[in-house]
């Protein structure tokens, strides 16, 4: 109910907003002295000159805040008064303490550290009474304070403050969850050290490190050398983003190097969630701490083409997934990395090597380090074979009659399909030449094969009756006015032709 002068000081105000500016004046001054009437204390009782029963030291008028608490201390619940105080002066109504200041509550609570190496400060001092009020308080443990986070910070840092990611503990100021409040084993206080701790509450992340193959050699460390066990501005408590937290310690190897100085970069390792789109950050059954085969990583997200900025797409290479295609053979063996650096590279589209894009062009073994880094070189270096590959009209190597020229020669791109084809061989159905979808028209037979596309007339060859052709006449040279012919590039991968073809 709302005390009777603020009422009629309320009332006194509303009638003054109508009177000359004098009367407003006389009013201010008339409600100043109701308030001051009407706001003294009632039944103010005199201080006792004589020594008075405890029963009677707590009323609604002498120290009625001592028992102003949920939970009071037991003394006080039961008016023993004296079970700490002692009566000095009488006349003046002057108590002291029974015994000193940490004597007081050890008299009656005895505490045992127990030989901890790790004692709280306040407990060394002597100074239960800067976290416990001796009359009572929310709890059973009379601390000070709302929550316990309130108690703690008065001495400590906020360490919650303006955090985004709060742990559960500290969102709830239970900071008792984790540290012991007089002494502990271990250092601030903590009952347990390293993953022990944390893993006591987290059941499900110790069961799961318990079976997976390949743990995380910071799990094993410190929990706290990447998360924070209070709050962190980053999701999951880490201490840093996610690329950072994980090149703090893998800085020393090539990975971030190649993540941020690389001409290329895959933007998937440095962005959002980082490192951990593909890798799992505690533990796991695949080398490398994958989240899954390195494929299925992968195809995550090029199961789809994707737009990178305006004028840029990456293209699908959904084909991967489709089981009655015919993989490469690090396609077939689940690796990427086979034939892309995936955290970044100095070649176009992450290759870990060279490996050309335009469709016509003077051969140069260094042009193919890619594929040469798995099949050998002698396929475009030997013009007459009996074994070396099955793409031959009797002895003469069709492969170097494609690739191997001063200026016109074909990329191995133009004929086979880099990540998986319909064809036992890879060879393509068509190939990107400029905006067209140039034909193949590829047929295999028992001892060779033919095609007919869009670069040249149809051409069969046998490797063991051979196909003998006239050569062609050449043409005349173009007139000087004639422009050149356009250089064609072809889609992106990184391909490597086979045998027996």
């Amino acid at each position: 109910m709302r005390p009777v002068h603020d009422n009629r000081v309320a009332w006194l105000l509303r009638r003054a907003q109508l009177w000359p500016l004098p009367m407003m004046l006389m009013a201010a001054l008339l409600a100043s002295r109701v308030y001051a009437q009407t706001t003294r204390p009632l039944n103010v009782v005199a201080k006792p000159t004589e020594a008075v029963p405890m029963a009677s030291c707590v009323t609604a008028q002498c120290h009625a805040e001592v028992k102003d608490f949920k939970v009071l201390h037991g003394p006080v619940n039961v008016n023993a008064c004296d079970a700490c105080h002692k009566l000095t002066d009488a006349a003046q109504h002057k108590f002291e303490l029974q015994r000193s200041k940490t004597e007081t509550c050890t008299f009656c609570h005895k505490i045992d550290v127990q030989d901890m190496p790790v004692v709280h400060k306040p407990l060394q001092e002597g100074q239960c009474l800067s976290c416990h009020n001796p009359h009572g308080g929310a709890t059973a443990k009379f601390t000070r304070g709302r929550t316990l986070a309130e108690l703690c910070n008065t001495c400590h840092k906020d360490v919650v403050a303006g955090r985004k990611t709060l742990h559960g503990p500290a969102a709830a100021g239970a900071c008792g969850s984790c540290h012991q409040s007089h002494a502990a084993p271990f250092p601030k206080l903590l009952p347990a050290q390293g993953p022990d701790l944390c893993l006591s509450c987290h059941t499900e992340m110790k069961t799961q490190m318990t079976q997976v193959k390949f743990t995380h050699k910071a799990v094993e460390q410190n929990c706290t050398n990447c998360h924070d066990p209070h709050a962190s501005d980053f999701p999951r408590q880490i201490r840093q983003s996610p690329f950072e937290m994980c090149t703090s310690c893998h800085e020393h190897e090539k990975i971030k190097r190649d993540a941020t100085q690389s001409r290329y970069k895959h933007s998937i390792v440095t962005t959002d969630n980082a490192c951990l789109n593909c890798h799992t950050a505690h533990g796991g059954d695949l080398a490398r701490l994958m989240r899954a085969e390195p494929i299925k990583v992968c195809m995550k997200c090029h199961a789809d083409k994707i737009q990178v900025g305006k004028d840029k797409v990456v293209a699908s290479v959904a084909e991967v997934l489709d089981p009655n295609t015919v993989k490469h053979g690090p396609i077939r063996d689940g690796n990427c990395g086979g034939c892309h650096n995936v955290h970044g590279s100095e070649v176009a589209r992450l290759l870990s090597k060279p490996y050309p894009e335009p469709f016509y062009q003077g051969f140069s073994v260094d042009k193919y380090e890619l594929c040469f880094s798995c099949h050998d070189k002698q396929l475009v270096l030997t013009q007459r074979t009996e074994g070396l590959t099955g793409f031959r009209n009797g002895t003469q190597n069709l492969h170097f009659v494609h690739v191997n020229k001063p200026d016109r020669g074909r990329n191995c791109r133009a004929c086979h399909s880099t990540h998986a084809s319909s064809h036992e061989l890879h060879v393509r159905d068509s190939v990107p030449y400029g905006n067209w979808q140039m034909p193949i028209n590829f047929t295999r037979t028992a001892t060779g094969g033919s095609c007919a596309p869009g670069c040249h007339k149809a051409y069969s060859y046998d490797r063991e009756n051979p196909v003998q052709y006239t050569p062609p006449t050449q043409a005349p040279p173009a007139p000087a006015t004639m422009p050149a012919a356009p250089t064609a590039t072809i889609a992106p991968a990184a391909n490597s032709p086979t045998r027996g073809k």
